[in-house]
């Protein structure tokens, strides 16, 4: 059996953070959200790609701490600013500027989740 793909989503905002999800189930990958709430530092490292507002700084300080931990980690950034140096050193797989088509996005989680497969 193949096991269903996991998207950690970190966006601040509760509607964004919604379609994120949206998308992420309609490829059929699971979303899961990280919780705010503990400052974002997941003990379950357990997902196969991060899509983060580099922008908020919990997103930013997750994104962090998985890096460390896993440094072959697909990241997309998706964010109303411009790439900045701090989003830069995760070296992400995509750099989205809201807003963005979701085509675009869907693009760049295929692309992280093939990544992901092909390392597996």
């Amino acid at each position: 059996m193949v096991r269903e793909m996991k998207v950690l989503i970190c966006e601040p905002h509760a509607e964004v953070r919604a379609l994120l999800g949206h998308v992420v189930t309609r490829l059929g990958f699971e979303p899961v959200y990280a919780d705010t709430r503990s400052g974002g530092v997941l003990a379950d490292a357990d997902v196969d790609v991060l899509l983060i507002e580099p922008a908020d700084p919990t997103a930013l300080s997750t994104a962090r701490a998985l890096r460390l931990r896993r440094r072959e980690l697909p990241i997309i950034c998706a964010s109303i600013y411009p790439d900045s140096p701090g989003a830069e050193r995760l070296r992400p797989l995509a750099y989205l500027m809201k807003p963005f088509a979701l085509v675009d996005l869907e693009r760049a989680l295929l692309t992280a989740v093939e990544t992901t497969v092909a390392q597996a």
